[in-house]
Parts: C-alpha cells; structure tokens; sequence
C-alpha cells in the first residue's frame, strides 16, 4: 500500500502542470528613474550595471544628467552628469569597458561634440569632435572596436549622407559618402565589417533605399530597394544571418505602420514579412534571445515578441501604463530586459521602468 500511494504521489507531482510550471514570460514595472526621460541611451557595462544617459526631462529641457542601474538592487542611483545636455545621441560601450557618446541634439541644435563615460571613475570625460553635427544619425561598433557614424541631421535641420569613423587613436576620420542623404534611418551590424543602412527620412519623405558599408571597401554599396519606405523604424540581426526590419512612419504624415520584412543575406532581396500586431514607430532596440525570438517595445501600450519558427508576432504578457515612444530595451546580463522611461501621446517623458522576464 505504502509502494502504490508513494507511486501515485510522485504521479500527480509530475503532471500537475501549475504546481511545476516555470513562470510565464510577463512585462512588470519596477522601480523608477531618478529623473523622467525621453530619447536618452541605455548602455550595459561589464560589471552588470547599466547607464542611462541624457534626454528629454518632463520639463521639456533636453538633460544632462546621467544614472546607473543596479539590476541586484533593482534601484537606480546618480553617477554625475554628461559634458553637454544631448538628447537623441547614440552611446556605444568600446572594448575597455568605456562608453562614448555621441553628438545628439542639444538646447541650440544638432550637436557635433562627443564624451567618454568612465565607469571606474564614474565621471564623463571630453573626446574627440565630430567632423559634422549630427543628431538621430546611428551609431554602430565594428568588430576591430571602430564605430562607424552614419548619417543623421545637422544644424541647419538638413538630412547628412556623411559619415565618419571613430578610429583607434581616439579621433573621428570622414568616410565614403552614402548614396542618400538619411536620418531617423537604422543600422545593422552584419558579418566581416559591414553595416546595413536601411531607409530613413529625407526632407518630408520617407526613404525605401538601403546600402550596406564594407569597411575593406570604405564604400557604400546600394541594394535593391525595401517593399516599403520606412523611417523611425527598428532592424536586427537574427541568427539564421537574415535581418528582421518593422514598423516605423511612412510618407507626409508620419502615422505609424505595422508592416515587416527580411534582408536575405544570400540574395540581398528584401521581403515582405508578417505584420506585428499593432502600428509602432519610434521603438527601442529591438532584444534578441537565445533561440532567435525577439522582443518589440514602443509606440503601443503592449510589447509583442516575434518567432523566427512561425514568423509571426504575438502579444507578450503585462502592459505598460500608456502608449510609450522613445523608451530604451536592454538585455540585462540575467537574459531579462530592462525597459526604460519614454513619452506618452502628449510628449510627456516619464521615470517609470519595466523589466521583461522571458
């Protein structure tokens, strides 16, 4: 009897699915920032922290001021401000473990001065100027530790088709010129030193062209165009070496748009994709996880989570407290993602976070 009741309890253990289940993947808020922001940059260090950087404060000022977060803590602390106030700046952490910011948009316009985030010393350090100003231009890091600066805006308003490398003797040196001059565009790191440039904004018109940056070549070579023109959209690489590219605005009137599509990186054609699930623009990073699903935030109250496998997209777990734009996703060294401030419909910034558990 003994034998038969002990059988039967590891029985109903085992396939008592809610008693054993692992938690479900869900999207909670947590602590807040130190300061409300918009348009700032989220950049994880070595040592597991993150730093948040610049923005748009509730004020409508564009901020200076810096913080770090612990995700042990799971609080948020000061850690001194930035040079230069800057919002829509790009950070890059190098290989030292330092970060360099990079132009942005300032009080008085586009900005062409850069910085150095010591996380040993906790202190922002001057670097080098950039050849133009230049704000919602990308920046991306090769794997020879250069970051390669492309496009943006500059101080009279005008859409930049230069670009410029930040080399290893710590300075910005002028590359080859894009086909078309684009900023709010997205940059993709790729395999052997190339950097995909897919669309973008010129004047009031949305760009469907696309390039890529051989850094062997120091030249920019065109690509057959995307289905859609895009701008203010989001890219990344996916581990089967295609590249997923989603939403945005499209056209005069900017209103965000739902629609996807696929570089495939053995023809260099791109093609149309499932559609998300909601219209965004202006999202953050797009998260890559193990596996090759991704996580898309920004431009709704939801977040929703693509599958390579199906190709389709589907609504994660838990909502933000409103339509969020301008928010920053960063995969925490715990495979969680912090989720961090943004504005509402109104332009409002907010010091709220939110981490994603998948």
């Amino acid at each position: 009897m003994v034998g038969t009741l002990s059988s039967f309890l590891v029985f109903f253990l085992f396939f008592s699915g809610p008693l054993m289940a692992a938690p479900a993947s869900q999207l909670s808020r947590i602590s807040t920032m130190t300061a409300a922001r918009a348009k700032h940059t989220a950049t994880l260090l070595y040592d597991g922290t993150l730093l948040i950087a610049g923005g748009v404060g509730n004020d409508g000022n564009v901020l200076a001021s810096a913080e770090v977060y612990d995700p042990v803590a799971q609080k948020f602390a000061p850690t001194g401000s930035m040079n230069q106030a800057r919002a829509g700046h790009s950070a890059v952490r190098l290989v030292d473990g330092t970060v360099l910011i990079i132009g942005g948009l300032g009080p008085a316009g586009a900005l062409d001065s850069c910085e150095i985030y010591d996380p040993k010393a906790r202190k922002f350090l001057p670097a080098a100027h950039l050849h133009s100003p230049r704000a919602a231009g990308t920046a991306t890091r090769l794997q020879d530790n250069r970051v390669l600066v492309v496009g943006g805006y500059g101080s009279d308003g005008a859409s930049l088709a230069s670009a410029e490398i930040y080399d290893r003797n710590s300075t910005f040196s002028p590359v080859a010129m894009m086909s078309a001059p684009r900023s709010f565009h997205a940059a993709t790191l790729l395999p052997h030193e190339r950097v995909l440039i897919t669309g973008g904004k010129q004047g009031n018109e949305s760009l469907s062209s696309a390039e890529i940056y051989a850094a062997e070549l120091n030249r920019f070579l065109p690509l057959p165009n995307m289905t859609v023109a895009r701008d203010r959209h989001a890219a990344v690489s996916l581990p089967d070496g295609s590249v997923l590219i989603l939403g945005g605005a499209n056209g005069h009137n900017q209103q965000a748009i739902s629609t996807t599509e696929t570089l495939d990186a053995e023809n260099k054609q791109f093609r149309e994709g499932a559609p998300m699930t909601k219209p965004r623009m202006d999202l953050a990073n797009l998260i890559v996880f193990p596996g090759g699903r991704v996580l898309v935030v920004g431009g709704t109250r939801t977040a929703e989570i693509y599958d390579p496998v199906t190709k389709a997209f589907s609504v994660a777990s838990g909502t933000f407290d409103r339509s969020r734009w301008y928010q920053c996703a960063t995969l925490l060294s715990d495979g969680k993602v912090l989720i961090s401030g943004g504005a509402d419909e109104k332009g409002r910034p907010t010091a709220q976070s939110w981490i994603y558990t998948p």
